[in-house]
C-alpha cells in the first residue's frame, strides 16, 4: 500500500480501537447485550488484520485473543437466553440454566477486562499499530491483502463442501472454520473497498453468508446446552423431543445453505 492510504487504513484501525474501549466501558454494567457484541466485532476486525499480516506472535495479539475469548462466551451465552423461550415450565428451567453460566461468564468477563484493559495496553496497541501492523501494511497492496483472505475463505468454503451432505460433527467444525473466514475476508475488504475497484456488492453477499452461517451455529450451540442440560426425568420426553428438534433444524440448515464463491 502506498504511503498515504496506509496512514488511512492505519487511522481506521486505531478509530477500530478506540471504539473497543467505548463498548468495553459499556459492557461492564450489561445494561445492554449490545455493547458486548459491539466489542467483540471491533476485537474481531483488529485481529483479522493482525492475521493478514502474519502479526500473530505479537503480545498485543495474543492480549486480543483473551479477550476475544471472554466477550465470545458472554456473547454466544446472550443470543441462546434472547433466543429462549418461557412456554414451559422446562423452558423456563433451560432460561435458569442459561442465565446462571451467563452469569459466570460475565464475572470471568469482568475480571479479564480488569486484569488486561489499562493505560499500558492502550498505549501498546497504538505503538504497533503505528509501528509494526504499518510497516507490514506498506509492504503489500490491497490486492495481496484481499487476495489473501479470500484465499483463506475459498479453502475454507471448499473443504465445508466437500462434506456439506454428510452428517456427523465434521461439517460443524467446518462450517465453525468457514464462518470465521466469512468473517474475515468480509471485514477485509470493508476496510480496503476504498483503496479498490471492489464493489458494495462484494461486502454485501458475504454479509449474507456470514448472517447465515451465523443462525447456523447458533442452532447447533442451543443444540450443544440442550444435550449437556439435565433434567428431572418428568421433563426427560420433552427435553429430547427438543434435542430431536434442533437436530433436524440444524441438518436441514446443513443440507441446503449455498456457500458463494469469493
Amino acid at each position: 500500500m502506498n504511503h498515504r492510504d496506509t496512514e488511512k487504513l492505519t487511522f481506521e484501525l486505531l478509530e477500530t480501537w478506540s471504539t473497543f474501549n467505548h463498548y468495553a466501558k459499556e459492557a461492564q454494567t450489561f445494561e445492554n447485550p449490545e455493547d458486548v457484541h459491539q466489542a467483540r466485532i471491533r476485537l474481531r476486525k483488529l485481529i483479522t488484520f493482525a492475521r493478514l499480516v502474519d502479526l500473530t506472535e505479537e503480545p498485543v495479539y495474543l492480549i486480543w485473543k483473551r479477550l476475544m475469548h471472554a466477550f465470545g462466551e458472554v456473547r454466544d451465552l446472550d443470543v441462546q437466553l434472547e433466543a429462549t423461550s418461557n412456554k414451559t415450565e422446562m423452558d423456563q428451567l433451560f432460561a435458569n440454566h442459561v442465565a446462571l453460566q451467563l452469569q459466570g461468564k460475565r464475572s470471568t468477563l469482568i475480571e479479564t477486562m480488569h486484569l488486561l484493559i489499562s493505560n499500558e495496553l492502550d498505549r501498546s496497541v497504538r505503538r504497533f499499530l503505528a509501528g509494526p501492523m504499518t510497516k507490514r501494511l506498506k509492504r503489500m497492496s490491497e490486492k495481496e491483502l484481499i487476495h489473501a483472505a479470500e484465499k483463506r475463505y475459498e479453502k475454507k468454503r471448499e473443504q465445508f463442501e466437500k462434506v456439506q451432505r454428510k452428517d456427523g460433527t465434521k461439517r460443524v467444525e467446518r462450517m465453525h472454520e468457514l464462518r470465521l473466514a466469512t468473517k474475515a475476508y468480509r471485514y477485509t475488504v470493508e476496510y480496503l473497498r476504498p483503496y479498490t475497484h471492489q464493489p458494495k456488492s462484494a461486502v454485501d453477499r458475504l454479509k449474507a453468508t456470514q448472517t447465515q452461517l451465523g443462525n447456523i451455529n447458533d442452532t447447533y450451540q442451543r443444540l450443544e446446552r440442550w444435550r449437556s442440560f439435565e433434567v428431572p426425568s418428568i421433563y426427560q420426553e420433552e427435553r429430547l423431543r427438543q434435542i430431536k428438534r434442533l437436530e433436524d433444524e440444524l441438518r436441514s440448515a446443513l443440507d441446503q445453505i449455498e456457500i458463494a464463491h469469493g
